[in-house]
């Protein structure tokens, strides 16, 4: 499928844009999402610099209005394939709509390399994963942020590389992302009340560190939570379903601050998925 090309706003285009968002009314921020979706990176940014300087709550609430309009296309447009990394990107237009997609594709890659520096054509599973862990753990120090569980940059790739922590969800989704740069074919599993990762019938934990564990300790944990253990819990899940599990706990904390328009902005997203 063609990629669409981007539109690069001039800096009077921009200021133009900007003006054009005092408007509040529906039909002005419907159509004004519908351009955001044709907008390259460097203008979203560009726009979201303006309206930072402006301190105008209104004009602000109406960029993130008619932000979510285009989000809403572009989940729309990303069922055709549903591919993992397209769609945490998305998610985190939610929390940054002029995302620099770029910069944070370029850091897993370079995560990427780095392991693959670290490997040899003769290299087994077990070395693969072992120098995974030595760059996402070791050298970047990627932790599973347990003192604020809680805490919504957790939930979003862009924070979660930036603040190196993260819940168990996104900690495996980076962990996944960089093995696909491998041809590592590193699946998500989503056990009661924790997530982790499986490869080459190991399964591993992201969260603490790429920790191997057992079966009977993913059991152990669901009988914690008063949770019949069924052996389907072990069953890879697909990049949809981690998409969805990702929103889920987006709307969870928003709706723990109270934030329910966000709420609901994000349940609408969480339907199309």
């Amino acid at each position: 499928m063609a990629v669409e090309e981007k539109i690069s706003l001039s800096e009077k285009n921009l200021l133009g844009f900007v003006n054009l968002l005092q408007d509040s009314s529906a039909s002005t921020l419907n159509l004004m999402g519908q351009q955001i979706s044709k907008l390259d990176d460097v203008s979203l940014r560009g726009i979201e610099e303006i309206i930072g300087k402006t301190d105008n709550d209104e004009l602000e609430d109406n960029w993130y209005h008619a932000s979510k309009v285009a989000l809403l296309a572009q989940i729309q447009d990303w069922k055709s394939d549903g591919d993992l990394e397209r769609g945490l990107f998305l998610i985190s237009r939610l929390r940054n709509p002029g995302l620099d997609l770029k910069k944070y594709q370029a850091i897993l890659d370079g995560y990427a390399a780095r392991v693959a520096a670290k490997l040899s054509p003769s290299s087994s599973a077990t070395h693969a994963i072992e120098a995974l862990n030595e760059v996402l753990f070791r050298e970047e120090v990627y932790v599973g942020n347990q003192s604020d569980y809680y805490d919504l940059d957790n939930n979003f790739l862009h924070t979660v590389i930036d603040n190196k922590a993260g819940n168990p969800i996104m900690l495996s989704s980076i962990y996944i992302l960089v093995g696909r740069r491998l041809g590592l074919d590193i699946k998500g599993i989503g056990t009661p009340g924790h997530f982790i990762v499986t490869f080459d019938d190991k399964l591993i934990d992201p969260f603490f560190q790429g920790k191997e564990i057992t079966k009977n300790e993913c059991v152990l944990r669901a009988q914690e939570l008063s949770v019949y253990w069924r052996e389907e819990y072990l069953n890879p899940i697909d990049d949809a379903f981690i998409i969805s599990r990702c929103i889920r706990n987006i709307v969870a904390i928003y709706k723990k601050q109270n934030e329910f328009e966000k709420a609901a902005d994000a349940t609408n997203i969480l339907k199309l998925v």
